[in-house]
């Protein structure tokens, strides 16, 4: 009778969050942004993951050894509870639903997501959800890396935030996109690299008076770096009192960088098509550059990078700038575009293997921003500090750790210097 009234109960409540009509692609699309910051948070763990198994019935399916997981993922904008415990009892019965469809061995997960979600919130969730269903896994995420999952295992994802303890968070927030677009994250490094060494960020050095001095440094429009400043100053990043462009509340304006950094970027697990030592990745995009410049194959870009461009980050690009401090991660490569040409100049393959991969090809949405700014180490292109430290910070591999190292011993130092 117990189960029949929790079931009854869930009904009601997923009953007060209507059901989203197909025909709103552009409503969906946040819902389907968190759903592959879901497939991304799993993979990187090394589960294997399933988009819309049995033809629809689910979101996903995920394995992980001899347990496999049927998940449903909701995202609501609005973190209060009234409207994320209908939205969870919504995928909890469409779990179920699906799990009976599939296997009575897999395992009915609802995932739920919002810009925001606060320590009392969470609790009042998982409250709810254990009380009434603790046979099914549950979870929350938000924007800014907090994830806190109840049952079967899932707590390996569980994660605090990921921003680093001298950034504050005051007050929930959705950061506007366009502050955070691909060039502005440029024009972001041009203005904060200016107290980082160059062989850590690689950007134009010099003092910029004006948008227009900025866009010329930068290779960009006047028009987009008038806009981009105009956004910096309308939300009280840009201290106009001095004659030189100078960034104030940089804790704030990280805090936001890192939040808005938090998005599913497109990751191809990968393989040695033949297995060399330990400094094969060294070697193989040494020699992925060394064949393009040989034959001719390089444009006439920024910077001179080759294309598709080409770069290692992550964890091994934290080894590489000295900085690294986790062990054992597999190793990052952003390609600017998914080409099976360069993946066989890199002795890779990106079939279906068996066991864990060797390497992520990492296809980056903020282009300009990862490949402009990437320093070179020993001849090979490695991402910048910043973008490490806003790549990591999320990493369900320790990232939280390597970020706030990063924090603690190069960005703090060098974007608070003189600061209150």
């Amino acid at each position: 009778m117990a189960t029949v009234h929790n079931t009854a109960m869930i009904r009601n409540m997923a009953r007060v969050q209507p059901m989203p009509s197909p025909n709103h692609d552009r409503a969906r699309q946040p819902e389907r942004e968190f759903e592959s910051l879901v497939v991304d948070l799993f993979r990187r763990a090394g589960w294997r993951v399933e988009e819309q198994p049995g033809g629809g019935q689910a979101d996903l399916l995920a394995e992980s050894g001899r347990r496999k997981y049927v998940i449903e993922v909701k995202r609501s904008a609005e973190s209060r509870p009234d409207r994320l415990i209908p939205l969870l009892s919504q995928g909890i019965l469409q779990a179920q639903s699906a799990a009976r469809h599939l296997s009575k061995s897999v395992i009915p997960v609802a995932i739920v997501g919002s810009p925001y979600i606060s320590p009392s919130v969470a609790e009042q969730v998982e409250r709810f959800a254990v009380s009434h269903v603790p046979d099914v896994g549950i979870g929350m995420m938000d924007s800014q890396g907090f994830r806190s999952f109840h049952g079967f295992g899932l707590e390996e994802f569980n994660s605090e935030r990921s921003v680093s303890p001298e950034v504050e968070l005051r007050a929930p927030w959705e950061s506007p996109s366009d502050l955070f677009s691909d060039l502005n994250q440029w024009m972001l490094k041009i203005l904060l690299g200016q107290n980082l060494p160059e062989s850590l960020l690689s950007v134009p050095r010099g003092e910029y008076r004006s948008g227009r001095q900025l866009a010329e440094a930068g290779g960009v429009s006047a028009m987009s770096a008038s806009r981009f400043l105009r956004q910096l100053s309308s939300e009280a990043f840009l201290d106009e009192s001095k004659e030189r462009l100078r960034l104030v509340r940089v804790e704030e304006l990280m805090r936001r960088w890192l939040a808005a950094s938090y998005r599913s970027a497109r990751e191809v697990p990968v393989r040695w098509i033949i297995r060399g030592g330990k400094d094969q990745l060294q070697s193989a995009v040494r020699s992925y550059l060394s064949r393009l410049e040989r034959k001719g194959k390089r444009r006439s870009v920024r910077l001179g990078s080759p294309r598709p461009r080409i770069c290692i980050g992550l964890f091994a690009a934290a080894d590489s700038l000295g900085f690294g401090f986790v062990r054992g991660a597999v190793p990052h490569i952003y390609l600017e575009q998914f080409d099976a040409l360069a993946l066989d100049h890199l002795g890779l393959s990106a079939g279906q293997p068996e066991g864990p991969p060797d390497a992520y090809i990492r296809i980056p949405e903020n282009k300009e921003a990862v490949f402009r700014s990437a320093v070179r180490h020993n001849g090979i292109p490695v991402s910048d500090i910043l973008q490490v430290w806003l790549d990591v910070s999320n990493h369900p591999t320790r990232g939280k750790e390597q970020a706030g190292e990063i924090w603690k011993r190069v960005l703090a130092p060098a974007l608070l210097k003189g600061r209150p």
